[in-house]
């Protein structure tokens, strides 16, 4: 199916460039982009897409917008507190561009769930706010051998990486292993957060998505990126696979339905 004049005209300036052009929109348009979480994180993620012209952008999310949201959850406003973070998001997504097809999942991510999510997905991208979620959708992610991003933030710091399962890169368990647990004082909630951070790294989430649906440039495979908006510092970390890791490793298993995900929540940064 051809580009509409309406569609060239929306998307010329992503089209002009030869990394997108026409094809690569309707590539776009064609894709289907699962995200979890609407958070901080999510809140600039599902603009970004939407506005580039995903086809299926499928959100998934339990939780309802709160007062103490607001600094950094942009996707939600004054008027949508006590409202589902799903149903605030799609009204300001279908507002902003009537080609993304929003699929809304009012649902807490659990193992017995998540393969039903996200099967089909050309790409998910990680928002929560615990390490037990970020787990599982690694897990999950490896099972169906579908590529991902997951990032974090912290009073000014962030961090990204992107898994290719097809691909053999080093996965999240692959740098912190089986832990799920953390000090609840390293919680956004205890111990801030500055809005900024998130809206960069839910930005590089989704340009990690938009490059790989397109095949251009260099994903964040094997490597984490640790932003410090401190120091304006942007380093990489190497990250090598582990042979023995337990969801990627030579002897991997499927994780999803035999790990205890202890602290699962599906909060959101």
């Amino acid at each position: 199916m051809d580009l509409t004049n309406e569609q060239i005209n929306r998307y010329s300036r992503q089209i002009v460039l030869k990394e997108v052009g026409g094809i690569g929109q309707k590539k776009l348009l064609d894709s289907k982009i699962s995200l979890i979480g609407l958070g901080a994180l999510g809140s600039p993620t599902a603009y970004y897409l939407a506005a580039a012209g995903i086809g299926t952008l499928q959100i998934i999310d339990f939780d309802t917008v709160e007062i103490s949201n607001l600094h950094r959850q942009i996707l939600h406003f004054t008027k949508d507190i006590d409202s589902r973070k799903t149903k605030s998001a799609a009204n300001k997504l279908n507002s902003l561009n009537p080609d993304c097809t929003i699929e809304i999942f009012n649902e807490k991510i659990t193992p017995k769930n998540s393969k039903d999510l996200l099967r089909g997905s050309d790409f998910v991208i990680e928002g929560s706010d615990n390490l037990p979620t970020k787990m599982l959708i690694n897990d999950t992610c490896i099972s169906l051998k579908i590529p991902f991003t997951i990032a974090g933030v912290l009073r000014f710091h962030g961090q990204i990486m992107t898994v290719v399962p097809e691909d053999k890169t080093s996965c999240y368990r692959c740098v912190f292993g089986d832990v799920t647990e953390v000090d609840s004082n390293m919680s956004c909630s205890q111990a801030g957060v500055i809005g900024f951070v998130p809206g960069i790294l839910g930005c590089l989430e989704a340009n990690e998505a938009l490059k790989h649906i397109l095949g251009v440039g260099d994903l964040l495979t094997n490597k984490i990126m640790y932003v410090d908006l401190l120091r304006n510092s942007f380093d990489f970390i190497e990250v090598h696979r582990d042979n023995n890791c337990m969801a990627c490793g030579d002897h991997a298993k499927d994780l999803v339905e035999s790990s205890n995900y202890e602290g699962l929540d599906g909060c959101n940064e």
